[in-house]
C-alpha cells in the first residue's frame, strides 16, 4: 500500500480552504502522517495587498496576521489528534510550494480546485497546472465541493503496449488508487482506453483497405491492450477491495472524461511517455485535466525530478 508520511496543503488563493484541509487532516489520520498548512502570499506590489514606502515593517505584520489564520485552522486539527504544522511565506505558491517539497520531504501536496485566476475550462488554475507538470510528489486537487467521503475512486492507466516493461508510472497509479480506496472503504474503477488512431483513415476511399483486414488490426490492438492490463492488474492485490476493470475502446480524454463524471477522485499520471525535453506533460493528460470537474490525484514516475533550480532567484519567474 501506498503511504503518504508528510502532507502539504496549500490554503492560500481565493478558493475555499476547507476542502483541501479536510481532505488532507483525513489522508494524515489514516497514514499517520504530518501535516503541514501553509499560504503564499505574493512578494511584489501588485499582490492584493502593498508594501506601503518606508513601512518595510507592514510585510511581517500581514505575514503575522496570516500566520494567526493558519494556526486558528490547525487547532480544531491538533484537537483530533493530528500533528500539524503552519507556515506564511512570499513568494510564486507553485514554486514556494514545490520547494518544500524538495527540501522538506513532503510526500503529497493538497489543494482546493481554483480557477478563478484562469481562463482554463474545468476546474484547474494556473497553480494547479503547474504543480501538476512541475512537482515531484504528487498533487491532489480537491473539488470545491467534495463528498463527504469516497464512493469511487478511478485509477486512470495510460499502458505502454511496446514496451512491456514501461509501465511503472501506471503501476504507481493503481498503486495509489487502491491504497486510497481501500483506506477510504470506497469501490475501484481501473480504467484503461484503447484506440486504433488510424481506423477511419483505413476504412476511408483514399486507403481502401478491406473491412475484414481493419477488423483484424482492431482485435490485435484490443488483445495487446487487453494482456497488458491483465498484467498490470495481477500486480496489484485487490482481493479486499470492490473493484472493476474497464478496457474501453475511445479517446483516452474521452473515456477518461466518461468515468471521472461519475467518480469521486480519479488517479492519474501526468507525464509524457515520449520523453521529450521540456515536455513535462503529456498532451492527451493536460487535456483531461483541463476538462475535470472532480478532485483529481496526479503521480508521476519515481526519480522524475523538478526542472525549478532553487538556486537562482529567477525560479520564482519559471
Amino acid at each position: 500500500m501506498e503511504r503518504f508520511k508528510r502532507i502539504l496543503c496549500y490554503v492560500g488563493g481565493q478558493a475555499d480552504p476547507s476542502p483541501a484541509i479536510e481532505n488532507a487532516a483525513g489522508l494524515a489520520e489514516r497514514n499517520k502522517a504530518a501535516l503541514t498548512l501553509v499560504d503564499v502570499l505574493p512578494a511584489s506590489t501588485e499582490g492584493p495587498w502593498l508594501t506601503v514606502p518606508g513601512k518595510p515593517e507592514l510585510e511581517q505584520l500581514i505575514v503575522t496576521s496570516r500566520t494567526q489564520d493558519l494556526e486558528e485552522m490547525a487547532t480544531p486539527l491538533r484537537e483530533r489528534g493530528l500533528g500539524v504544522d503552519t507556515e506564511v511565506t512570499t513568494g510564486s505558491p507553485f514554486v514556494e510550494l514545490i520547494r518544500r517539497v524538495v527540501t522538506d520531504g513532503h510526500d503529497l501536496v493538497v489543494k482546493t480546485a481554483q480557477n478563478f485566476e484562469s481562463r482554463l475550462p474545468g476546474l484547474l488554475g494556473t497553480t494547479a497546472l503547474h504543480l501538476m507538470r512541475k512537482c515531484p510528489a504528487p498533487v491532489w486537487v480537491v473539488h470545491p465541493s467534495p463528498p463527504k467521503r469516497f464512493g469511487r475512486v478511478v485509477a486512470a492507466v495510460d499502458l505502454n503496449l511496446d514496451t512491456p516493461n514501461g509501465n511503472e508510472l501506471s503501476l504507481k497509479v493503481l498503486k495509489l488508487a487502491s491504497s486510497l480506496a481501500a483506506t477510504s472503504d470506497s469501490e475501484l474503477q481501473v480504467v484503461h482506453a484503447w484506440w486504433l488512431p488510424s481506423e477511419s483513415l483505413l476504412r476511408s476511399r483514399r486507403i481502401n483497405m478491406p473491412p475484414a483486414e481493419v477488423d483484424a488490426i482492431l482485435r490485435e490492438t484490443r488483445g495487446a491492450a487487453e494482456r497488458a492490463l491483465d498484467a498490470l492488474v495481477a500486480q496489484v492485490d485487490l482481493s479486499n477491495i470492490r473493484s472493476e476493470v474497464h478496457l474501453t475502446k475511445g479517446q483516452p480524454q474521452d473515456v477518461i472524461r466518461r468515468y471521472a463524471s461519475e467518480a469521486d477522485v480519479v488517479v492519474m499520471g501526468t507525464l509524457s511517455r515520449a520523453n521529450v525535453a521540456g515536455l513535462f506533460i503529456g498532451n492527451t493528460a493536460e487535456r483531461i485535466l483541463q476538462s475535470m470537474d472532480t478532485s483529481v490525484l496526479t503521480v508521476k514516475p519515481e526519480g522524475f525530478e523538478t526542472p525549478l533550480s532553487f538556486d537562482i532567484a529567477e525560479a520564482s519567474s519559471t
